[in-house]
């Protein structure tokens, strides 16, 4: 099973700095082969930058993924819920 390190390397490997909030990272256990696919995807240009995250209570929260620029010019990859309510559900879902 692929590790969450692997996802990090491969934004390191870009010079980009991977933006995600913990509860995201908790979420993604289990999960982290195909998120990995889904990076490498969008950072590739093969992809919307859309993320189905699977919930442990059932269903599913869209993720989205961006690309940035720091205030020190840096590159960032931010993940975050594509809905207002997301990041509840997910805090909800890993209760």
């Amino acid at each position: 099973m692929l590790s969450f390190d692997a996802v990090e390397e491969v934004c390191e490997s870009r010079q980009t700095t991977l933006v995600i909030h913990p509860t995201i990272r908790r979420a993604i256990k289990g999960y982290e082969e195909s998120f990995y696919v889904g990076l490498r995807c969008f950072l590739s240009g093969e992809s919307d930058g859309l993320y189905f995250l699977p919930l442990q209570s059932g269903g599913y929260v869209r993720l989205i993924f961006s690309k940035r620029i720091s205030s020190g010019g840096h590159n960032l990859l931010r993940v975050d819920p594509l809905t207002k309510d997301g990041l509840e559900r997910i805090k909800a879902s890993l209760n």
